[in-house]
């Protein structure tokens, strides 16, 4: 049987590996972005998560070609963006074309929101984080302040919580939601990572080398598939082993 997939971001980077590899593996494949460029086999559906407007005409585009097995939010922006820019892509409009897709997804489907290891550096507390998973958007885009790399740390910090509330509240549905973060990655904004991040070419220098965009397309595959039936509710690091090794590195108090 043929599965059917929505992925946003996907005319590059991260997202246009997994667009292509599910394509390739005879999924049918939506693929939403604001620009062009998207990989053969997929189905081109234009949306600027910065636009409600926008988001809800996708939303019924996809929604009137039938249900779906799985959604897979991989668009975002670095902290190069302006820090409202930044949340209203990676939160608002994420949250809202997810929210706007989730009665298409089959009972047994599968949700994937692409967070990052950044979101584990936010310093916001976790229970202002919790507020700002179901807050106004007024209140989402207040919180950005006007740091766009503080921004994009709270951003996958708060992707981060609601992956996990979106587990627990669609498990009688038995849709599974799983959050990834990967390392710094080979994608066309790593040069804006390197610029908000000091750190990440010191990463490279850890574990080898930055990961690849096909190498998170696979988890966020597994993740989406039936494979993966059992694995609900949680980050999925993939880093290389960076988290890991600064672990054991670091002294014990």
């Amino acid at each position: 049987m043929v599965s059917r997939h929505v992925v946003t971001g996907a005319s590059s980077g991260i997202g246009a590996a997994l667009a292509a590899a599910l394509a390739a593996g005879g999924d049918e494949v939506l693929g939403l972005d604001r620009s062009d460029g998207f990989p053969p086999g997929v189905e081109p559906v234009h949306c600027d998560l910065t636009d409600p407007a926008s988001i809800a005409a996708a939303a019924r585009r996809i929604g009137a070609a039938g249900p779906l097995d799985g959604l897979a939010c991989v668009a975002g922006v670095p902290g190069t963006a302006p820090a409202a820019t930044v949340m209203a892509v990676n939160v608002v409009g994420t949250r809202a074309l997810t929210e706007a897709l989730l009665p298409r997804v089959r009972d047994g489907g599968s949700v994937v929101l692409l967070a990052s290891l950044a979101g584990y550096r936010s310093p916001v507390p976790d229970a202002d984080v919790a507020r700002l998973v179901s807050a106004p958007d007024a209140d989402v885009l207040a919180a950005a302040g006007d740091d766009g790399p503080e921004a994009y740390q709270l951003s996958k910090k708060i992707v981060h919580r609601y992956a996990v509330e979106l587990a627990v509240r669609l498990l009688p549905r038995r849709v599974r939601c799983s959050s990834i973060s990967p390392g710094p990655v080979t994608t066309p904004i790593l040069a804006d990572f390197r610029a908000t991040m000091p750190s990440v070419d010191g990463a490279a220098e850890i574990v080898g080398r930055h990961g690849a965009a096909d190498e998170v397309a696979a988890a966020a595959a597994f993740l989406l598939s039936p494979a993966a039936s059992w694995v609900n509710g949680i980050d999925l690091r993939v880093d290389g082993g960076l988290l890991a090794t600064r672990a054991v590195a670091a002294p014990v108090q």
